[in-house]
C-alpha cells in the first residue's frame, strides 16, 4: 500500500465503501422485489381463499337444501328452495369461473378443476333427485339420495375442503417465505454495514498510522539536521507523499554533508597555507633582523672609518 499515494489510497477506500453500499442497495432492491412478489402472491392467495370459502359455503348450502328436498314429503320443499338453489348454483358457477381466471399455481388449478368435475356429477344427481320429486316419486328420490346423492355430496364437500386446505397451506408457506426474506434482508444489511465499518476502520487506522509515523520521522530528521547532526541516515520505504518527503530530506541531508565536508577541506587548506605563510614570515623576519644587525655593524665600521679619516685629515 505504501507504493500508492495517500490520495490514491483514500480514493480506493472510498470506492470500496461506495461499492459495498451499492451492493447493499442492489441486494436490498432484489430482496425487496422478491418480498413484493411474495406479498402479491399472498394477496392473490387471500382472494383465492375467499373465493374457495365462498364456493365451499355455496356447496354446503345447496347440499343441505337438496338433502332436505330429497327427504321431504311431497314437492313443497322443492318449490320452496327451487329459486334459491338456482341462484346459488349460478353464483357458484361465477365463483368457479373467477377462481379459475385468477389461479396461477398449477397444483391449485388442478384441485379446482377436480372440484369442478365433482360438481358436474353432483349437479347431475341433484337434478335427478329434483326431477323425481317433481314427478311425485318420493321413494325413488329418497333412494337416489341414499345411493348416489349423499356419496357425491360428501365427495363434493371433501374436494372443496382439500382446495381450501391447500390454499391455507400456500398462504402459510408464503408468509413463512416473506418472514424468511425479511430476516435475510436484515441480516444482509447488518453484515454489509459491519463490512463498511470494518473497511472504514482499517483504512482510517492504516492511513493515520502511516501518515503519523512518516511525519514524525520527517520532524525528527528536520530537528537533527537543524541541530547539525548529519550522521544519522534517513530511512524511508514506499512511494507515497510521506516517503517522497523523507527522500527529499535525505537528499538535503546528503547535500548538506557534502557542503560541510567541502567547507572543512577548504578550511584545512586555508589553515595549512596560513601556517606556511606564518612560517615564511618568521623566517623573513629572522633574516631581516640578521641583515639589520649586519647593517648596524657596517654603519659602526663606517663611523669608525670616518673618524679615522677625520683624524688623519686633522693630522695631515
Amino acid at each position: 500500500m505504501k507504493n500508492l499515494k495517500i490520495s490514491t489510497r483514500l480514493n480506493l477506500g472510498f470506492a470500496a465503501i461506495i461499492a459495498v453500499f451499492l451492493l447493499l442497495v442492489a441486494v436490498s432492491a432484489w430482496r425487496i422485489e422478491k418480498v413484493s412478489q411474495a406479498t402479491a402472491r399472498m394477496a392473490l392467495g387471500s382472494e383465492l381463499l375467499e373465493l374457495a370459502e365462498k364456493w365451499q359455503g355455496d356447496v354446503r348450502q345447496n347440499s343441505a337444501r337438496s338433502l332436505a328436498v330429497g327427504y321431504s314429503e311431497g314437492s313443497a320443499m322443492l318449490e320452496f328452495f327451487k329459486n334459491a338453489m338456482t341462484e346459488t348454483s349460478r353464483q357458484t358457477t361465477e365463483t368457479q369461473k373467477a377462481f379459475l381466471e385468477k389461479v396461477q399455481d398449477p397444483n391449485t388449478r388442478k384441485l379446482a378443476e377436480n372440484v369442478g368435475e365433482v360438481r358436474k356429477g353432483w349437479l347431475a344427481v341433484r337434478d335427478q333427485v329434483n326431477a323425481l320429486k317433481a314427478a311425485g316419486d318420493a321413494e325413488g328420490a329418497r333412494a337416489l339420495v341414499q345411493s348416489k346423492f349423499v356419496p357425491v355430496t360428501d365427495e363434493y364437500i371433501k374436494t372443496t375442503q382439500v382446495l381450501v386446505d391447500n390454499l391455507v397451506e400456500n398462504a402459510r408457506s408464503t408468509a413463512k417465505d416473506v418472514d424468511a426474506m425479511f430476516q435475510q434482508l436484515y441480516m444482509l444489511g447488518t453484515l454489509m454495514l459491519l463490512l463498511v465499518i470494518v473497511i472504514a476502520t482499517v483504512l482510517s487506522w492504516s492511513l493515520s498510522r502511516s501518515i503519523s509515523h512518516g511525519i514524525g520521522e520527517a520532524v525528527a530528521t528536520a530537528q537533527r539536521i537543524g541541530e547539525g547532526d548529519l550522521s544519522r541516515r534517513v530511512q524511508w520505504s514506499g512511494r507515497d507523499e510521506i516517503s517522497q518527503l523523507l527522500q527529499a530530506l535525505a537528499s538535503m541531508q546528503g547535500k548538506l554533508a557534502d557542503v560541510v565536508a567541502s567547507v572543512r577541506n577548504s578550511s584545512e587548506s586555508v589553515a595549512m597555507a596560513s601556517a606556511e605563510i606564518a612560517s615564511g614570515n618568521a623566517d623573513l623576519s629572522a633574516r631581516t633582523e640578521s641583515q639589520a644587525s649586519a647593517l648596524e655593524e657596517t654603519a659602526a665600521s663606517m663611523e669608525e672609518v670616518g673618524a679615522t679619516v677625520r683624524q688623519n685629515a686633522d693630522n695631515a
